[in-house]
């Protein structure tokens, strides 16, 4: 799995995974084009913290893929193994409102281990299933620099991780009703 190159340490794991009875080629097309605003949940949830991920920007098409949205949010691209796996990548102190976000390309992100931050990893994997279907998973993995950094983050993720989840859970589900379309 490409996630443990990217942090194969880390204080905090979350996954996610979800069946879908269709062929893992056409999941990952969808995946691609997978668009935040289309959930009402993320677009709420995403917009409360600020991101807004429901607003269109003037102009766009519906030709912007998942990467370009996510690079507008400080995401970099880590690695993609196509058709299987994606993995983003993102350092910040999350905990403050206004996320303390840094953009990093992927080689400052691999070493990046300043004191007061945290680096997050997140992939989205497709794997054979059952039924000559797949299974579409998200994992993310945080790892802090420091005890500090660490204490609060930790109080962070106990109140937004399960918001944290719906968007996870949100995005699996959308890709899944786009894929059996």
């Amino acid at each position: 799995m490409l996630l443990d190159t990217w942090l194969p340490q880390f204080d905090v794991a979350k996954r996610h995974a979800i069946p879908i009875r269709v062929s893992a080629e056409r999941v990952y097309a969808e995946l691609l084009r997978y668009d935040f605003g289309d959930s009402i949940v993320t677009a709420l949830l995403m917009g409360l913290r600020g991101y807004g991920f429901g607003r269109k920007r003037k102009g766009e098409s519906q030709g912007v893929s998942l990467q370009e949205r996510l690079e507008r949010f400080a995401f970099t691209l880590l690695e993609e193994k196509p058709g299987e796996e994606l993995v983003f990548g993102l350092v910040g102190k999350f905990w403050r409102p206004d996320g303390g976000l840094r953009r990093l390309s992927r080689e400052d992100f691999a070493a990046f281990c300043e004191p007061g931050f945290a680096k997050a990893a997140w992939n989205l994997r497709i794997e054979p299933g059952r039924d000559s279907g797949c299974e579409l998973s998200t994992e993310t993995r945080v790892l802090c620099f420091g005890e500090g950094t660490r204490r609060k983050f930790l109080v962070y993720w106990r109140v937004v991780e399960p918001f944290s989840g719906l968007i996870r859970l949100s995005l699996l589900r959308g890709v899944r009703r786009a894929a059996m379309r």
